[in-house]
Parts: C-alpha cells; structure tokens; sequence
C-alpha cells in the first residue's frame, strides 16, 4: 500500500488502535474527547474496524478478517510509544482557535490537528513545525499603541504552549496578544490577571522550542 502521510480519525479510533496496537500510553485529552468515557471499555469494535475500513486505514486478512492498516499503526506509533509531546493552543477572541499536539518518538514527529470528533494526523518534522508556526505568530500586524501592561481580558488572543515528558516533568506557558504585541506573566504582579509586555521573537523562540522539543 503506498505510504500514508495524513490520517483522518475520530477519538474512538485513536483509542482502539492504540488498545490493538499494543499502546504503552495515550493522551487522556484523547479519551476525554469521546463520546461516552464510561462505555470506553465496551467499543464497538466491529463498528470502528468498518469505519477504519471505508476511509482506507484497515483491510481484510486471508481469514476475510478486518485489520487495521500497519501503515495507518507506523504514523500513529509516537502517541502510542513517544516519551515526549507538545501541544499550542491559540484561542481567538473572536473566530476560529487552533489547538495542535506533537508526539515526539526518538527521532520521528506525528502531528495532530485537533479537532471536534476529526483529527487531522500527519508525519512530522521539525522544519514542519517551524513553517507552520509562521503564519500563526509571525505574521501578525501591530495596530495599536504599545502597551507595557495589559489585563488578561483586553486580550485579542491567548497561547497556551505546553512541553511534557512523559513520566516526568510538565512545563506550562501563557501568553498573549493585543494589537499584534505580544505579553506573558509578570511574576512580580501579585495579581496573575495583569500581563507584561514581552518582544514577539522570545515568545516565537520560546514556542519553537518546545514544540520542537530542543
């Protein structure tokens, strides 16, 4: 079968390819997303291999037995086995957010689009990661005065950028924007709802790398 480079799934189907697959670890956000949590363990196992089946990700073995493509496995594998991921979440004041995870497995990235009931899951790398960063952080145009403080909600947009290793540590950073500037907590504020100012390439820097996971 030619090689797949983007996979389209629901959370059901993240979570029983990853049961038959052998999975050592998954994303609780991935199990939150389904439908019913409480029926997780009774999926219908059937039902999923079908759909699995008419978007192309499972086929029939010699027995007439549905199987899931190992293909379809080999891109899915870092949620499964990775020991580190990324995630940026951009949420719009007004219009569309974006939220992306990164699994990262020795030196191979999948990708994930996060989406409501449809993710969108690709092969990876770091140069990737970069190009599309681009257009999400870097092009924004600066259409207000510059503020050195900002209340958490005069902002026009919010990032949330997360780094995990799993069984290990977690990091965790906000940021936001405000007539194309960028701002972060002041640590130095008792109260968490005032925001400095800080230059756009620190906090572009500081979003490649643990995206990337440098």
């Amino acid at each position: 079968m030619e090689r797949m480079k983007e996979l389209l799934l629901s959370p059901e189907e993240i979570y029983y390819i990853g049961k038959v697959s052998g999975g050592k670890y998954l994303d609780y956000d991935y199990i939150a997303a389904m439908k019913d949590i409480g029926k997780r363990g009774k999926i219908k196992e059937q039902e999923i291999l079908d759909s699995l089946e008419r978007k192309g990700y499972a086929q029939e073995d010699f027995l007439g037995n549905l199987e899931v493509e190992p293909a379809c496995i080999e891109i899915l594998q870092p949620l499964y086995q990775g020991m580190y991921e990324s995630e940026l979440i951009l949420r719009e004041e007004v219009g569309e957010s974006v939220h992306y995870k990164f699994h990262h497995m020795e030196n191979r990235i999948t990708s994930v689009e996060c989406r409501s009931q449809e993710y969108r899951i690709r092969v990876q790398d770091k140069e990737g990661i970069e190009r599309m960063l681009s257009p999400l952080l870097e092009n924004n145009v600066q259409t207000e005065k510059k503020e050195a403080y900002i209340a958490t909600d005069q902002a026009e947009r919010s990032i949330i950028l997360k780094g995990t290793h799993i069984g290990k540590d977690t990091c965790l950073y906000f940021y936001a924007e405000k007539g194309g500037y960028f701002y972060e907590m002041d640590p130095e504020q008792a109260e968490e709802k005032i925001l400095r100012l800080v230059e756009k390439n620190v906090v572009c820097e500081q979003v490649k790398k643990i995206l990337t996971g440098d």
